[in-house]
């Protein structure tokens, strides 16, 4: 099916706790945070590729949200520069992407050495691709990507943590075991879910503020009953807010199959 557009709710709040926002939302290159944001992006012939990503940045005095906004900028660029007959075989995107984010992981790295204010920054990333009507999704760290599907939450991208290598659900997942800087090596998951989705889905992009404060069946509930970013993130607050919330809700709108 082609998609028409996407309808997208976001918003990247400071939480309850913390006086520093060091996550950042990208919706197609326009980045913000400590913002809320809805809109449309439609596709068409000449507008056919999208990304949207969020990015949880870490490291001492200021230097997450230095990282999370390298990341988030450097992977617009990239995206934009793709050839136009790229292919959309995701095993031939994939090793561009991981290249690109190991060059990225590679410069954070680099300006941590330089200035020792930010040694050791890096950042998480979920990312929403779609190109050419197909749908990818890319990620590094414990930033998660959800499917919201008739009043149902399946969570989709796999947490890059200690908690979810020994199988540990109950575990709170602040120790990751891979990001974009901050560490020797890097690796995304690079996976493509078109054929998982169907016309009005929801994919639901959210840094661990969301998801340390709220279990899925709490994100699901409120979805269910309000629909709203900004609804959810004011639940995790409710719940303490200990860290930055960064949500990204993007609802697919496909062109209805003719009939025979």
């Amino acid at each position: 099916m082609k998609i028409l557009n996407l309808n997208i709710d976001a918003v990247c709040d400071v939480g309850a706790v913390r006086t520093n926002n060091e996550d950042i939302v990208s919706l197609d290159g326009m980045i913000f945070r400590n913002n809320n944001f809805q809109l449309t992006l439609e596709q068409n012939d000449t507008n056919n590729r999208f990304l949207i990503a969020v990015s949880d940045g870490m490291g001492g005095h200021n230097a997450g949200e230095v990282a999370s906004e390298i990341v988030l900028n450097e992977l617009h660029l990239f995206k934009q520069n793709l050839p136009e007959n790229i292919s959309n075989d995701s095993e031939e995107l994939k090793p561009l992407f991981q290249s690109k984010v190991k060059e990225i992981h590679k410069k954070l790295n680099d300006e941590g050495k330089r200035d020792s204010n930010k040694h050791g920054m890096g950042a998480t990333l979920i990312a929403l691709l779609l190109l050419h009507n197909r749908v990818y999704y890319f990620s590094a760290g414990d930033s998660r990507l959800y499917r919201f599907r008739r009043g149902i939450l399946k969570k989709i991208s796999k947490d890059h943590s200690l908690a979810e290598l020994i199988g540990d659900a109950r575990s709170k997942s602040h120790l990751i075991l891979n990001s974009i800087g901050g560490g020797e090596s890097v690796f995304i998951d690079f996976i493509e879910i078109t054929d998982q989705l169907l016309d009005d889905d929801t994919l639901l992009l959210c840094s661990d503020g969301l998801t340390d404060m709220l279990s899925d069946d709490e994100i699901e509930n409120d979805l269910e009953i309000n629909y709203s970013s900004i609804s959810l993130c004011n639940k995790a607050k409710e719940a303490g807010g200990k860290d930055n919330i960064s949500i990204a809700m993007v609802k697919l709108i496909f062109e209805p199959e003719l009939e025979d």
